[in-house]
């Protein structure tokens, strides 16, 4: 058991040494993501900064040729990472919970319960809800959460709560 400790840790140092010794600009890569660059991989930071946070879904976003579209009481759907792995959300007249897993800035939001209160003919919910079943990845812009979509480049943009108040 020792034996397999040691040889654990004789690879983790050498893994650490290669990335210093032959990844040139590795530690001010590191520096700059921490020191607020424009664009960060949630897998390059705290993953606290993203957790306990109540997130409001302020529309979406995609290439330069696709307007974005804007979240109408966008204060009515949020998303929460809490730090175990399980998430919380709220819509228009339903809430829930699920579990997910990440993995460097890959993100997998596993399907969860939910109330099944009707919210009405013009409730935003069934694409709320559809659009977090194909979230693939996250980053971390300016303080919004965008969260990727499947294969394509449109993404769920939100919005700290906090910062709307």
């Amino acid at each position: 058991m020792k034996s397999m400790q040691k040889s654990s840790s004789l690879i983790l140092t050498l893994v650490l040494v290669a990335c210093t010794a032959f990844v040139p600009g590795c530690t001010e890569q590191v520096d700059e993501v921490f020191n607020g660059s424009e664009q960060t991989d949630v897998g390059a930071i705290d993953f606290v900064k993203i957790t306990n946070v109540t997130w409001q879904w302020a529309g979406l976003v995609g290439t330069p040729s696709v307007n974005q579209s804007v979240v109408p009481n966008n204060e009515s759907y949020t998303l929460e990472f809490l730090p175990g792995g399980t998430y919380l959300i709220t819509t228009e007249c339903n809430s829930g919970s699920g579990n997910y897993t990440v993995d460097g800035n890959s993100l997998t939001l596993a399907p969860g319960m939910i109330t099944l209160a009707y919210c009405g003919p013009e409730s935003l919910e069934p694409q709320y809800l559809s659009l977090l079943g194909i979230v693939t990845s996250m980053t971390l812009e300016d303080g919004q959460l965008l969260l990727s979509l499947g294969n394509n480049s449109e993404k769920m943009l939100f919005i700290n709560a906090e910062s709307v108040q």
